[in-house]
């Protein structure tokens, strides 16, 4: 198998009460308050996913469902919930208490197959999030209140809010969405967002368009920024957390053998391995290379970590061939490793 993917302080007192004591503790107010037992239905086991399993490995599971579903039914998918998106929908659920981020990735699998699931489900799953600065979330909801989807009304303030809020906990499609709205009528602010997602072109092009005055507004705007924007290292430690999500999922759903007997500590620094090897390795880059690698280690070492097999220059080719399949790869492998058996 072959696997391929700012508003004011003022303007918030205005929409939102003075009752609470910050900006986002005010948006959190306008969404409904709900526990966890109250949004989750119950769900039984599937045959990839159990309530016991850690919550790599049920999330992994379920973005891998997700796209299977894409794979067999396409454009047409969000017609109906297929097998793999009720399975989905399961494992995902099942590791929501765990994992909050899971509850991004639930409302939008529900909230697109509307035939199926009640609108109401997939706005409390994302509202659930965003209460707790899942950033996905936060995101979800800008685009849910500025068109006025899952039965809420539009509201383009309120979602502008939810937008700035994503965007200074670290999304940065809500970032470059920040920059292209601040064009328009705050210079200073998108002078900021520019120099946030280090966009020299843009950066450029709107100092022409600006005064001494509004050049030291924008410093200030992005001297804020900086105070509470999340750190890069905590931004690429996310982004290698969610790339080990997928690996783990991708592994276990095709081979759960490599994963036997390991714990899901160990589960993770094995995964973690391969990810990091990825940043060594520009060659190796596809979820399907990292499947192949995890295979061909198990066939030099059955238990353990994954062991370095890039001192082979013949071994090393085929694992940087990224035309070739998880299948041809393994079998690849097997031929060159036979070769060294006395």
């Amino acid at each position: 198998m072959k696997y391929r993917s700012a508003l004011t302080l003022t303007l918030f007192a205005l929409l939102l009460g003075c009752h609470a004591s910050s900006p986002d503790e005010k948006l959190n107010a306008t969404l409904p308050e709900l526990s966890l037992e109250q949004i989750l239905p119950k769900v039984e086991a599937n045959p990839y996913c159990s309530p016991e399993m850690d919550s790599e490995r049920l999330v992994g599971l379920g973005i891998r469902l997700m796209n299977e579903d894409e794979v067999l039914h396409g454009a047409s998918r969000t017609l109906l919930a297929s097998k793999a998106i009720q399975m989905a929908r399961g494992c995902l659920i099942m590791a929501a208490p765990r994992d909050t981020m899971s509850l991004c990735i639930l409302g939008g699998i529900v909230g697109s197959r509307q035939k199926d699931y009640d609108k109401s489900e997939a706005f409390n799953y994302i509202a659930y999030a965003a209460q707790h600065n899942e950033s996905c979330a936060e995101a979800g909801l800008y685009d849910i209140y500025n068109l006025g989807k899952l039965d809420q009304p539009a509201n383009k303030a309120l979602a502008m809010a939810w937008l700035e809020r994503a965007a200074r906990h670290g999304d940065e499609d809500s970032q470059q969405e920040m920059l292209r709205s601040s064009e328009q009528d705050n210079l200073p602010l998108a002078y900021a967002w520019a120099r946030t997602l280090d966009d020299a072109q843009r950066l450029e092009a709107l100092k022409r368009k600006m005064s001494p005055q509004q050049m030291a507004e924008g410093e200030q705007h992005y001297t804020r920024l900086l105070s509470q924007l999340p750190s890069k290292q905590d931004l690429e430690q996310a982004l290698r957390q969610n790339v080990i999500l997928l690996g783990t999922g991708d592994i276990y759903y095709d081979y759960p053998e490599v994963f036997a007997g390991m714990s899901p500590e160990q589960q993770h620094a094995f995964v973690a391995q391969l990810v990091d090897m990825q940043d060594r390795y520009p060659k190796f880059h596809t979820r399907g290379q990292l499947v192949a690698y995890a295979l061909i280690s198990r066939l030099v070492q059955s238990t353990g970590p994954a062991v370095d097999l890039w001192q082979d220059p013949a071994l090393q080719a085929v694992l940087e061939d990224d035309d070739l399949s998880v299948e041809d790869s393994v079998a690849k492998a097997k031929i060159l490793l036979a070769k060294r058996t006395p």
